[in-house]
């Protein structure tokens, strides 16, 4: 069982998130706002990340880079789940590789049980650390 920090601006899509992954056994942390993903972080240290990049008023971008800045948090596997299209995230390749991201994954062309497994592949990455 592993616990999950999603930051997704959409209150359908990370009630829904949580859910599914609540069912999967996971315990999960959902947030729309990205202060208030940190605050969560601190109080309990995610195994996986999972972050939409378009947020309202501040960039997952941003957000990923403040994250990343926590020395305790250097080596936890984030997912970029995204409404961003492949093409579009050409843009973002320096911030993919700046913070190690796991992998990025496409809204639109995913389901619940694809991210699951992108979840539970990145599981292991962190364990070993």
């Amino acid at each position: 069982m592993a616990h999950i920090l999603i930051l997704e601006p959409d209150h359908l899509l990370a009630g829904s998130l949580k859910f599914y992954f609540a069912n999967a056994k996971h315990t999960v942390s959902a947030h729309t706002d990205p202060q208030l993903a940190l605050t969560a972080a601190d109080a309990r240290t995610p195994d996986v990340v999972i972050a939409e990049l378009q947020l309202a008023g501040r960039s997952g971008a941003e957000f990923l880079y403040e994250f990343r800045s926590y020395a305790d948090w250097q080596e936890i596997p984030i997912i970029i789940f995204t409404n961003l299209h492949p093409e579009q995230m050409i843009s973002y390749q320096d911030v993919i590789k700046d913070l190690n991201v796991f992998v990025c994954i496409y809204k639109t062309q995913t389901d619940m049980s694809q991210l699951l497994t992108a979840v539970e592949q990145a599981l292991p990455i962190h364990a070993e650390i």
